[in-house]
């Protein structure tokens, strides 16, 4: 019988892919409609509120990603997964994942803030990012950030090639088709993450070298980076990558392992 720690740790995961669905789903489909509603994980949350029952919903999506940043902090300082890597592999393991943690804390606190009525969902991030940059050792910081998010995005196209994803679904009780689905839904948007997570990288990068926080963002910020160097259309395949990666996470919650006690 699953564990109500385990419960939490699924519906954030769920909730995760919730988020990566809206973001790639409404941007997709703006993309593909000439339109500009280019969104990032907060406009997602700023979307959610402004619709029927918003709040409601906005409160359980809180409840989900606050699911998730225990999922990770239980990763970070724990291995209930048996990993086998050697103590270096594995100190970058658990540092990322509580990074992870720290950037859904973030979001949930974003989202703690629309349901209070004291944000519209800016994610602030030019405000963080220029502080920062007025500090002598700033820039070093903000290169240290770029350099991470481009070992993420690597990582992450190496998860889409080497298969190493398919793990999470393999023992689904699914048929076929849907198993064949959900696998190259995984492989497309793991691809989609690794280019995002690249193109994140290059504008921290650009804003560390110019010493200008404005140059760099989130999703969204990578989303408007597309738009202008690929066109709409560049930018609606990469949304529909993040919204079938939020399909694949939906599945993964549902069927992978999730060993806590």
């Amino acid at each position: 019988m699953s564990s109500k720690k385990e419960k939490f740790a699924r519906t954030g995961i769920a909730t995760k892919g919730v988020i990566y669905l809206f973001i790639g789903g409404i941007t997709a489909y703006a993309a593909f409609n000439s339109r500009q509603n280019i969104t990032g994980s907060d406009g997602v949350l700023t979307y959610i509120a402004k619709q029927s029952f918003g709040q409601i919903l906005l409160g359980l999506l809180t409840i989900g990603i606050l699911g998730y940043v225990f999922w990770r902090l239980y990763l970070a300082f724990n291995d209930p997964e048996g990993n086998t890597d050697s103590s270096e592999k594995s100190a970058v393991k658990r540092l990322g994942y509580f990074l992870s943690a720290m950037s859904y804390a973030v979001l949930a606190y974003t989202a703690i803030e629309i349901l209070l009525g004291s944000s519209d969902g800016g994610s602030g991030s030019s405000n963080w990012l220029s502080a920062l940059l007025d500090q002598s050792w700033g820039v070093y910081v903000v290169y240290a950030i770029a350099l991470a998010l481009a070992g993420k995005g690597i990582y992450e196209l190496y998860r889409a090639y080497s298969g190493k994803y398919k793990k999470r679904i393999q023992n689904a009780e699914l048929d076929q088709k849907a198993q064949s689905f959900l696998t190259k839904a995984g492989k497309v948007g793991f691809t989609a993450r690794g280019i995002v997570f690249g193109i994140l990288a290059f504008l921290f990068a650009k804003a560390a070298y110019q010493s200008n926080a404005a140059m760099a963002g989130g999703t969204k910020k990578a989303f408007s980076f597309l738009q202008e160097q690929g066109g709409l259309v560049l930018l609606g395949i990469i949304a529909a990558g993040l919204a079938l990666y939020g399909i694949y996470l939906l599945a993964s919650s549902r069927y992978r392992n999730i060993p806590i006690q």
